[in-house]
């Protein structure tokens, strides 16, 4: 069998093609439309307890949207380091913190529940935009007694967000083969403790 010719500049024109629908394919797999990151986050006293306040960009796409009403869930975790700032040694650790969420849609009740991993608390929310919004804001989280800090040394805070979707059974995975696992993670949001 012959195949028809093709001169130099159309081969060459079809792997430019191709390669440009990978590289678009390959920026919007995951699902995410935008940049994941931490914007904002701070440590607030009450009670003698540090609480964490922190504000995520978490832009999702249609696809995952669509993934969430079907069920697939969505998890999100909260990574919190607190370290004392040395001068001629590296920072010491004073605190760490892993907080993780839990977003999946209710058939029964037609809601998106989200769960607090760690205390178990969980909250319904009657449709997905409601649902990322919350899950993008993190309010008054208890991390850290004020008597671990010392009033005349240094502290830095760092936050990061791992978020992950996907993570379905595999026997829900052949009936769901249209979803594509992702895992994306921020970069380290720092700021100086004001003690």
């Amino acid at each position: 069998m012959k195949f028809p010719a093709t001169s130099r500049f159309g081969g060459a024109r079809t792997w430019l093609l191709l390669g440009a629908v990978m590289l678009s394919f390959g920026a919007h797999a995951d699902g995410l439309e935008g940049r994941f990151e931490v914007r904002s986050a701070d440590l607030q006293l009450k009670d003698g307890v540090y609480q964490l306040n922190a504000r995520l960009d978490l832009p999702v796409g249609e696809a995952v949207r669509q993934g969430l009403a079907e069920g697939v869930p969505l998890t999100l975790e909260l990574n919190l380091a607190i370290e004392r700032v040395r001068q001629l040694l590296p920072n010491a650790g004073v605190a760490e913190l892993t907080q993780r969420y839990h977003l999946q849609y209710n058939t029964v009740s037609a809601h998106y529940v989200l769960r607090n991993e760690n205390s178990g608390e969980q909250e319904s929310l009657p449709t997905v935009d409601a649902a990322l919004e919350q899950l993008s804001q993190v309010r008054g989280l208890p991390v850290l007694d004020k008597a671990l800090l010392t009033a005349d040394r240094r502290y830095e805070a760092n936050v990061r967000a791992k978020v992950d979707y996907g993570s379905v059974p595999f026997t829900v995975r052949m009936l769901m083969f249209w979803v594509n696992e992702w895992h994306r993670e921020s970069e380290w949001y720092t700021w100086t403790l004001q003690l």
